[in-house]
């Protein structure tokens, strides 16, 4: 059964976010430091951005257009797959952000490939 309750809330997660603008120790963990905002200790259940995006997309979970605040957007980046939380009004947290922790549009990221839900179905 697929559940959309995290730990923290949307806004919670966003937060803890926001708190960490400008920190560069989450440079390589896009999808660690997502889980990590909704609030799970454990690890997601897929070792890199794109087992997790393939599990979206499984699932029927990809939306397409602006990501809604508090969902997860994903980019290709670089040739790889990447995600950052959804701020609302076109802007997206995350690491990679030259380097550091920030916020940037999310239509300049690199390709974006929509938007899920915060779900992170194999974390505890």
């Amino acid at each position: 059964m697929i559940t959309d309750a995290t730990p923290r809330s949307a806004e919670e997660a966003l937060r803890w976010q926001l708190r960490r603008i400008g920190s560069s120790a989450w440079e390589g963990w896009a999808l660690r430091f997502q889980r990590l905002a909704f609030g799970y200790a454990s690890e997601a259940g897929w070792r890199r951005c794109d087992e997790g995006l393939d599990w979206f997309s499984d699932h029927d979970l990809i939306s397409q257009g602006s990501p809604p605040r508090g969902a997860l957007a994903w980019f290709e980046v670089g040739g790889k797959v990447t995600v950052r939380g959804s701020l609302g009004d076109g802007e997206v947290i995350g690491p990679g952000v030259e380097g550091r922790i920030g916020i940037v549009p999310h239509d300049t990221l690199g390709r974006y490939l929509g938007w899920t839900p915060a779900i992170f179905p194999f974390a505890r």
